[in-house]
């Protein structure tokens, strides 16, 4: 059995790309594995996901981050919330966060699709409580 537990991530703006997930998401940056502005671990505060940012005018000096083009179409990031519609409501507010979609029922809870600052896709949901059930009997939660 296996989880997500690392997504890389290239940024032109480290700042900018660490607190939008620190301030939104809930992460906090590991001092003991960062490299100031060129390298950022940030550990999810509720699981054990994790997201590690590289700078992306360093990443030749990389070997594991050297290939991934600047825009690497076709990922995408899920993040599960309490409420999707309370973060919807909360970050159309911001005005500068990109809403692809607006919210909606996937069938086993509600979602809505951003982007970051760095144009990574984003998917924010929650769970409806049947499925958390399934979830935490099966060993997911």
């Amino acid at each position: 059995m296996s989880h997500l537990d690392l997504v890389t991530l290239l940024t032109y703006d480290m700042e900018r790309t660490k607190a939008f997930y620190c301030e939104l998401l809930g992460f906090e940056e590991v001092p003991e594995f960062s490299r100031g502005e060129h390298f950022s671990w940030l550990r999810s505060k509720k699981r054990s996901s994790s997201i590690a940012l590289f700078h992306a005018r360093e990443k030749a000096e990389r070997p594991t981050v050297a290939h991934i083009p600047d825009e690497s179409g076709g990922v995408m990031l899920g993040f599960e919330v309490d409420s999707a519609a309370e973060y919807y409501e909360i970050w159309k507010a911001r005005g500068d966060i990109p809403l692809r979609t607006e919210v909606f029922d996937m069938g086993k809870g509600f979602t809505f699709g951003s982007q970051d600052p760095e144009g990574n896709f984003l998917q924010v949901f929650d769970v409806h409580p049947h499925f958390r059930e399934i979830q935490q009997r099966i060993g997911m939660d």
